[in-house]
């Protein structure tokens, strides 16, 4: 006989995806088929497309190449204060993205300052500081290290579980076969952990691809120079064209939806773990 909380608990999962569902089919019968083809064939929109997978694939890739050797340290190694380090990367990921935005421009400006000071070393940085801002600031750079700061936390907490996952007796039987600490490492580790790794790239690359907020902060929306599918979005509304918003918006989820299926294709798993 089945028990009555079997019913409840999978009628709980049954709204909840309903309402999921709802809401893309929401959108799919409201959406304007001559909106949708307008915004197909706009240039500028066409642009937007581009930059937004252009940057969120760079944002995701530079977050994976960080995140599987920060992964590995903090799987691994017993490292002096790693609870502040857990700290402040959940700090990263639980923080509202525009804090994230306005943190850049004030660090930025702070190393600028720094060119005046007194300690060599210190003015260094702010030259350093100074010649970054003017290619980052309100460049399609900027959306990259913005997006990156955003998704590099999911990227390093999804890498870390994988490696959390594995044995780490497989890095010592090949540091006993002949390999460095380095070679067990990328020989041993990484492939063990290999379709985490895969689920980390995808969910920092699908984190980068949304992200609003920390972009109009620190890239603005300039049509044809930084404007991007999430920006576009804003920018239509903020005109009254919902329709126009509401293409994007599906070709948004198409494309994340496109991505998620042929990584559980390749992967044969989601992007956490779940057969």
């Amino acid at each position: 006989m089945t028990s009555p909380f079997r019913w409840v608990a999978t009628a709980i999962l049954f709204l909840f995806v309903g309402a999921i569902l709802f809401l893309l089919l929401a959108d799919f019968i409201y959406a304007d088929i001559p909106s949708m083809k307008e915004a197909f064939a706009a240039p500028h929109l066409r642009r937007a497309a581009l930059l937004s997978l252009g940057t969120s694939f760079a944002a995701a890739l530079l977050a994976t190449a960080v995140a599987v050797p920060a992964g590995y340290a903090l799987s691994r190694y017993p490292l002096p204060g790693k609870m502040f380090f857990d700290t402040l990367i959940d700090a990263s990921i639980v923080l509202p993205p525009l804090v994230a935005g306005i943190s850049l421009l004030v660090a930025f400006r702070l190393s600028a300052d720094l060119q005046t000071s007194q300690f060599v070393v210190l003015r260094v940085v702010g030259i350093v500081a100074a010649w970054l801002a003017d290619r980052m600031i309100y460049q399609p750079a900027g959306i990259v290290l913005a997006q990156f700061f955003i998704c590099a936390g999911y990227a390093l907490r999804t890498i870390k579980a994988a490696f959390d996952s594995t044995d780490p007796r497989l890095e010592l039987v090949a540091e006993t076969l002949g390999c460095t600490q380095f070679g067990a490492f990328w020989r041993a580790a990484v492939p063990a952990a290999g379709p985490g790794i895969a689920a980390g790239a995808v969910l920092s690359w699908a984190r980068a691809f949304g992200v609003f907020g920390p972009i109009m902060i620190v890239a603005g929306a300039v049509r044809g120079r930084t404007e991007v599918l999430p920006t576009a979005i804003y920018l239509e509304i903020s005109i009254g064209r919902l329709e126009m918003a509401l293409a994007i918006s599906l070709f948004m989820i198409l494309v994340s939806f496109a991505v998620l299926a042929v990584f559980r294709m390749f992967v044969r798993t989601s992007v956490f773990g779940a057969v």
